[in-house]
């Protein structure tokens, strides 16, 4: 049919007719175009998402068995009973809340200075410091996991290392401060992501703002206690939010590499216990239902991030 025979039938039915038709056209196409999104989003989301459901009510081990065993509820009975789980969350608990506290103040005290250098450089030499501290600030976000913790290793080596030559001290910090060194690995990796949204947050600010707190007699701390910090709240609550999901979930290969959950399980998080459940102890049943109380929890702190998102003030 032609366009002009379309609008001709559109006109003798009636512009609502018309109008339902073409609505529905439009809808068509538009399901017609995602299918192949919806395909990989089944493909590689949904179905492993429910096959990790289905196994964690089954024992299933793979290299003792092809076949899957129905367990009902007892891996979560065990989950909910074993000591090496609570303990493992606690230490997840502890690592989230302590790394994304010090992401959350470095990543802002650095994003305000960067800020005002970038708003008040009126010279040549600033502009050009000001671009050169925030490409330099982006790499540790770039750098892969795996070799910024090999990096950390080599820095914290107690014989080797420059952090302890520079202390003149022999500490072996992944052994005798597991958690902390962890912590500090990831803070350093993941701070430039908060640095930047945080900056881009703080350059929204209407300059005009800026410009009558100092007639008004503001100074640097008061512009920012005052000013600054009360702007970019919705903001900061996100960012929290979302580097929490982040932290409790993912964090697995700076732990993975550097301690192993060790020493003992003083560095166990909870992505690590779920992998050492699966292929080290080969029982895939109880991984599957610690993976599930993961995607629980990362669903839970979603919820937790789009509910701030969406009473905070646009």
């Amino acid at each position: 049919m032609s366009f002009k025979r379309q609008v001709r039938g559109s006109r003798s039915r009636g512009p609502a007719a018309g109008l339902l038709t073409w609505n529905r056209r439009v809808q068509l196409t538009g399901l017609v175009l995602t299918l192949p999104a919806l395909a990989f989003a089944f493909a590689f989301m949904v179905y492993p998402v429910a096959n990790v459901v289905f196994l964690s009510f089954h024992q299933y081990s793979p290299l003792r068995s092809a076949d899957t065993t129905y367990a009902g509820l007892s891996n979560y009975t065990w989950l909910a009973s074993s000591d090496i789980v609570a303990h493992s969350i606690w230490v997840t608990i502890v690592f989230t809340a302590v790394s994304v506290a010090i992401e959350m103040a470095a990543g802002l005290a650095l994003a305000a200075l960067l800020a005002k250098l970038v708003v008040e450089s009126r010279h040549a030499f600033g502009r050009i410091l000001s671009r050169v501290l925030l490409s330099s600030f982006i790499l540790p976000f770039a750098t892969p996991a795996v070799a910024g913790a090999i990096a950390w290793k080599m820095l914290l080596h107690p014989q080797f290392g420059p952090v302890d030559a520079i202390l003149r001290t022999d500490i072996a910090w992944f052994s005798q401060f597991p958690l902390a060194s962890v912590i500090a690995a990831d803070a350093w990796k993941t701070m430039p992501f908060v640095l930047f949204l945080l900056f881009a947050a703080i350059l929204s600010i209407e300059p005009d703002q800026y410009e009558a707190a100092r007639l008004d007699g503001a100074n640097g701390w008061q512009e920012f206690r005052y000013l600054t910090l009360p702007s970019i709240v919705p903001v900061l609550a996100v960012v929290a939010a979302f580097r929490a999901v982040d932290a409790f979930t993912k964090i697995f290969d700076i732990v993975f590499v550097t301690t192993g959950g060790g020493p003992g399980n003083d560095t166990q998080v909870f992505p690590l216990l779920i992998w050492r459940t699966a292929f080290d102890f080969l029982n895939f049943g109880q991984a599957s239902a610690l993976a599930v109380v993961a995607v629980l929890v990362s669903a839970a702190l979603g919820a937790s991030l789009l509910a701030i998102r969406r009473i905070s003030p646009a």
